[in-house]
């Protein structure tokens, strides 16, 4: 697979360790291609367009899930409402990938009683696959892994298909585009840009281009909202992170105070940690960005490469729904480092995600144990307890977790 994986590294801007993925794939389409060996299939590559582009949308993340890392969608709707509603908020959902991150957007502008009139969400893709699905407006039963918050319920209504469906107003505000982010340059500027768990899958130069465009494209006092692996991207730019727990979002303020005004962010997440149906996530979720200070040393000194690359396979594989590679990468991890917490919260969600609810309980009280203050983990022992039952334990987890919200205030 060498001559593939050169191809790969030539003419993709994705991660080397992505590509690796990419091999059954290619068998396949030899196999109906009739290529005989890899070699073949690499020259047919270089000869056809349509057939590398079929091999690049493969490798684009193919779903994410409905009001992923909920305390982002906190922070937008406390923002959206104190926004001025005579001039028209430019939203972007960058990586959409099959709609939910666009969808849990538009969700959230409709519980704030905006219309298309009020609010424009650009929603950019690679694949066109995923932009066909996403004009659908319907969400798979796979993008609905955590509880739809009650303000945004209303704007989400079940098909007979098992779906949930998006509002006509809702999708209304949504434009969808098909870019390549290692290229694409958008013609203004944005209030909100989203673009999460994205970065993990580019290499180190596009990596570094993502950062300075964020920066470039979003507005004086307008945020950025990242996965919980992304932060390191922003570590080049004056971009600053707000400490709202697993809202994973960055600033560049006109004026100091302007980022301490998103700490009050966390009041809005205390009724949903206390509520009876608490927000936990599965499969891919992992709490805790970095520290600025520790992104930056990060930059510097990278993680050894072998267990970077195990965790990035493990995300990869995870987000990817390949959740028995997931697995085995994480033992592999986890044999090297037992104590690092965040492979315990990922291997959690990932047994979660396979219906081992025992493994998984054990998953989180390890991180528990190794942080008190880790709500999500916490959350998720709380979920895990209703499953069997156990409501006095759900009740008191999720108390615990409300007071870690508390106790990390500064």
């Amino acid at each position: 697979m060498r001559q593939l994986s050169a191809w790969l590294a030539a003419n993709t801007p994705l991660e080397p360790e992505v590509n690796k993925f990419v091999e059954l794939f290619a068998h396949e389409r030899m196999r109906l291609l009739g290529d005989k060996t890899i070699e073949h299939y690499v020259a047919r590559l270089q000869r056809d367009p349509q057939e590398a582009m079929n091999l690049h949308q493969h490798l684009a993340p193919p779903e994410t899930w409905l009001f992923r890392y909920v305390a982002a969608f906190e922070v937008l709707r406390e923002h959206i409402l104190k926004r001025d509603r005579s001039q028209v908020i430019q939203v972007a959902s960058l990586g959409c990938a099959t709609g939910s991150e666009p969808f849990s957007i538009a969700a959230t502008a409709l519980s704030c009683g905006l219309t298309a009139q009020h609010i424009h969400i650009l929603a950019l893709d690679y694949s066109d696959e995923h932009l066909t699905a996403t004009k659908t407006g319907r969400a798979s039963a796979l993008a609905q892994r955590t509880p739809i918050p009650p303000w945004a319920a209303t704007w989400l209504r079940p098909t007979t298909q098992g779906q949930l469906e998006l509002d006509a107003g809702g999708m209304a505000m949504i434009e969808l585009t098909r870019g390549d982010l290692s290229t694409w340059k958008p013609a203004g500027a944005f209030d909100f840009v989203f673009c999460r768990n994205v970065a993990i899958y580019l290499n180190e130069a596009t990596k570094k281009r993502l950062g300075k465009l964020l920066c470039e494209i979003t507005k004086p006092n307008g945020l950025v909202f990242l996965g919980h692996a992304d932060s390191i991207i922003m570590a080049d730019t004056d971009m600053r992170r707000s400490e709202v727990d697993h809202a994973f979002v960055f600033s560049r303020p006109d004026k100091p105070n302007e980022l301490a005004k998103l700490d009050m962010a966390t009041r809005a997440l205390m009724p949903l940690i206390t509520s009876s149906a608490p927000p936990f996530k599965s499969a891919i979720s992992v709490p805790k960005p970095l520290p600025a200070r520790a992104a930056t040393t990060l930059a510097l000194a990278p993680v050894p490469t072998p267990l970077m690359s195990l965790l990035t396979r493990a995300q990869i594989a995870a987000d990817s729904g390949n959740l028995l590679e997931a697995e085995q990468a994480l033992l592999a991890h986890l044999s090297v480092k037992p104590a690092e917490i965040q492979a315990h919260v990922l291997f959690g969600c990932v047994q979660m995600a396979q219906k081992k609810y025992a493994e998984a309980e054990r998953s989180f009280t390890k991180v528990v144990y190794l942080d008190p203050l880790d709500s999500l983990s916490l959350l998720s022992l709380g979920a895990l307890a209703d499953l069997r039952g156990d409501v006095q334990s759900a009740q008191r987890f999720r108390k615990r977790a409300a007071r870690t919200v508390l106790e990390k205030r500064p």
